[in-house]
């Protein structure tokens, strides 16, 4: 014991030369005074500090007088010195060596010698960054490990500042620093317990712990703390440390600063905490980690908030009354206290796709994780897309169609504005804490007859085809697939199909005429038209087979919404976006989006498309998801085999909507909804009129551009090596006679049956003189003229047999596609 009071008396007395030396100093000197704090602090009974004879320094009228003795003001300036002082005796009689007062006295001469020399970083840490909708409405927070929004002390009730002074650091406004009596204590407890067992802290002193000497417990450290918190105090004003501080401390659950603890553990803003909340948050400062799991250490956060709350009756700032009201409140629990419901999307698919956009922006940096530590610790400010009331409208329009939910299944819808390419609102899934799975951007599935559309602008860019040309749609129908066996294809509910105008055939979503189609366009156009169109690379392309035609190659939500809305959009094709605009947490505008797109189709065959896709919604299978308001639209059903995915894609010059419904996990047959079968005619496209009606309510009516007239007759469709059949009339008592040809040889009628070229022959069977039949090749035409009722056994040209067309390479089922309107 002799041995560390000698040391210690040593260390003390050298301290003591020290502030003789410094003993004139005056008060330092700040940019800007601390008098509403100080003087709401008075008028709270906080400090009793009178007023000097002339008033100088003083609050305003009715405010208090709390001021800055310049005398006093001197005297306070020491206080660092000596409390520097005490902190060595501290650290001496805690080791207990002789050699420590040298030792001491040496940090404390190069601290000293330093202290001009070291920086005080005040800039805020890590901190989240704040999602906002289309109208600047917050709608989540993107956070890593650290959750923090930087808030300023106007921003803060005074009694909740008031209340966390009081617990922390009572003297906060007087000292400049360092606390003499809070350091004296904390020496008493030291030596009691032979170690480091309190420091007696202030506020400056845990900021110079937080961001300058660590936390490591030696008597080196404390010198160093003490010293440079009185040159924080020098360097910044009270209000600077306190906002500073409000927003560093660690709250514990990840939450950092007043503002994220207001959240986590209140739900609310810190703007409305009080003073019992504030007693709360105090509490945890010290130990963060002891309400880490919101229902543990119940009994000791009780007891850590009554002695807050307590501490708050002490400095007069609320009465014993209130401290008891505040005491009967339940401690925040999970259920009790979520988070404010306007940051509480931190978890949901649109914002990880924000996410995702961000971290690729370049103008966030060059480098991945530059973009991340921008992202997840910048304070960003993101102005996104989204338009929450569509999200709404879209969840109330599932379950108006589908009162008695969807069972196991799900629906996926997608909006984006066919003129900017901004998603305005997506349905990923039931629930994101149920599945991370994203099926609007993520959840790729095969199309079905929706995928027919990307086959007509392929006929009418690349093939120069219209839709007033006729096809055979007539079935069921064979086509060659080298080297696997034939592709055998009919129409719905095996109908026989006719002969038709692609526009016709496409209202009735007839598979033959599409396969067909497809083959005389040419599989690799098909494949770069779609490949165009829905935004595919090369190493993402899709593949060039004959069940492509029919949406045997799947595709997302998001891509054909966006693909559609190309058509309503003149043939330009926008790229997706969900960021507009990117701000750093001073203001300065780091990113604004510029809609960039990129024509793919040229305006005509964009009109010729509509045009088409408009009447299938008046007269085709999409006549369920005709607009109530009058507004026009165009769009097309799909479903595929077995009723795995059901689709209803369509647009207005307003917006383009994607609607399917399936099975999360693919490949599960739907069978029968509302007593129908689940095709894209029936459930999709009336969620698609129930949605689209809600969300263009607002909107004017407008009319899609009028496609051009036709630029030369109708042509006759059809594959080398097809045949085709027609009918000649030989007597009036008998039936006509059949032949036939290849298509090259005929052209369709009014009524969309063949009649043969002049040229054209046809094989019957002559009867001669003798009563017996020779095969004759005479014009078609003639035939009846040649025969008259003596024809018999007519026989076509059957030089040649029409070979089928392929099927898809990748074990696409060949079998039948027939579901209710389109099933492909």
């Amino acid at each position: 014991m002799t041995a560390r009071r000698a040391a210690a008396g040593a260390v003390h007395e050298d301290l003591r030369r020290r502030s003789r030396r410094n003993e004139h100093q005056a008060a330092p000197r700040r940019t800007h005074p601390r008098s509403r704090h100080q003087c709401d602090a008075q008028r709270r009974g906080r400090h009793a500090i009178a007023a000097d004879a002339a008033g100088a320094h003083s609050c305003p009228a009715g405010a208090g007088t709390l001021q800055f003795n310049v005398d006093l003001a001197r005297r306070l300036a020491r206080l660092p010195l000596l409390a520097v002082m005490i902190a060595v005796c501290a650290a001496v009689v805690t080791i207990g060596a002789r050699a420590s007062a040298p030792h001491a006295a040496r940090t404390l001469d190069a601290v000293e010698r330093d202290r001009d020399h070291i920086t005080i970083d005040l800039r805020p840490g890590a901190q989240r960054t704040q999602v906002f909708d289309s109208d600047g409405s917050p709608i989540g927070i993107l956070v890593n490990d650290v959750d923090r929004e930087i808030i300023t002390l106007d921003q803060v009730p005074d009694d909740v500042i008031a209340t966390i002074v009081a617990v922390e650091d009572s003297k906060f406004w007087l000292h400049n620093g360092v606390d003499l009596r809070a350091t004296a204590r904390a020496l008493v407890s030291n030596v009691s317990a032979g170690g480091i067992a309190s420091g007696g802290s202030t506020i400056t002193q845990q900021i110079v712990k937080l961001r300058v000497v660590g936390s490591e417990r030696s008597f080196n450290r404390k010198i160093r703390e003490a010293v440079i918190a009185a040159r924080l105090e020098e360097d910044f004003t009270k209000e600077e440390i306190l906002e500073f501080y409000v927003n560093e401390v660690y709250l514990g659950n990840g939450a950092y600063g007043l503002q994220a603890g207001a959240e986590t553990y209140f739900g609310k803003d810190v703007s409305a905490l009080d003073v019992g909340d504030a007693a709360f948050l105090a509490s945890l400062i010290r130990s963060p980690g002891l309400f880490d799991g919101f229902d543990q250490n119940i009994d000791t956060m009780t007891r850590r908030r009554s002695r807050s709350l307590q501490q708050a009756v002490d400095a007069g700032i609320i009465t014993e009354a209130q401290r008891d009201a505040f005491e009967r409140r339940p401690l925040p629990s999970r259920n009790l206290s979520p988070r404010r419901t306007d940051v509480a999307l931190r978890r949901d698919y649109f914002l990880v796709e924000v996410r995702r956009s961000l971290l690729a922006n370049p103008a966030l940096g060059d480098t991945y994780q530059a973009r991340f530590s921008q992202v997840f610790g910048g304070g960003l400010r993101v102005w996104t897309t989204l338009r929450p009331e569509l999200q709404r409208a879209m969840r109330t329009s599932v379950a108006e169609v589908l009162p008695e939910g969807t069972g196991e299944f799900e629906v996926s819808i997608v909006s984006v504005d066919p003129t900017t390419g901004a998603v305005h609102a997506f349905i990923g899934g039931p629930a994101f804490s149920d599945s991370e799975f994203n099926l609007a951007t993520q959840g790729r599935r095969q199309p079905g007859s929706s995928f027919k559309t990307y086959v007509l602008a392929a006929a009418i860019e690349r093939a120069g085809l219209y839709p007033f040309d006729t096809i055979s749609g007539q079935g069921p129908c064979v086509f060659p697939n080298p080297p696997l066996d034939d592709y055998e294809v009919s129409n719905f509910a095996n109908s026989p199909g006719r002969v038709a105008t692609l526009e016709e055939q496409a209202t009735a979503s007839s598979n033959c005429a599409f396969v067909r189609l497809g083959l005389i366009t040419g599989l690799d156009e098909v494949v770069g038209m779609a490949n165009r169109l829905i935004g595919r690379s090369d190493a993402d392309s899709y593949l060039p087979y004959p069940s492509i035609s029919l949406g045997a190659q799947e595709i997302t939500p998001l891509e054909q919404a966006v693909a559609y809305g190309t058509f309503a959009n003149g043939g330009v094709r926008m790229e997706p976006f969900y960021v507009t605009r990117i701000e750093n947490n001073f203001g300065e505008v780091l990113y604004e989006h510029v809609p960039h797109g990129r024509r793919v189709v040229s305006q005509t065959t964009a009109d010729w498309v509509t045009s088409v896709l408009e009447e299938n919604v008046r007269t085709g299978t999409g006549t369920r998801s005709t607009l109530e308001s009058g507004q026009v639209s165009a769009g097309k059903t799909g479903t595929t085999q077995q009723f795995h995915d059901a689709w209803f894609v369509g647009f207005t010059p307003h917006m383009s909507t994607a609607v399917w419904m399936g099975h999360p996990d693919e490949q599960v047959p739907m069978g029968e909804i509302q007593e129908r079968r689940a095709t894209g005619g029936w459930i999709p496209a009336r969620i698609w009129s129930a949605y689209m009606g809600r969300a263009l309510e607002d909107e004017p009516l407008r009319v899609f551009a009028p496609a051009p007239p036709p630029p030369r007759a109708s042509q006759y469709l059809f594959l080398s090596g097809d045949t085709c059949s027609i009918a000649v009339a030989v007597s009036p008592s008998e039936p006509p006679l059949e032949f036939d040809l290849p298509c090259s040889m005929v052209r369709p009628t009014d009524d969309n049956e063949f009649e043969p070229l002049p040229d054209a022959l046809c094989k019957a069977a002559v009867p001669d003189t003798s009563g017996e039949s020779r095969f004759e090749w005479l014009r078609c035409t003639q035939i009846a003229t040649v025969l008259g009722a003596r024809a018999t056994e007519p026989v076509g040209d059957t030089g040649e047999s029409p070979p089928p067309d392929s099927s898809d390479g990748a074990g696409e089922d060949s079998g039948v596609d027939s579901t209710e309107e389109d099933q492909t």
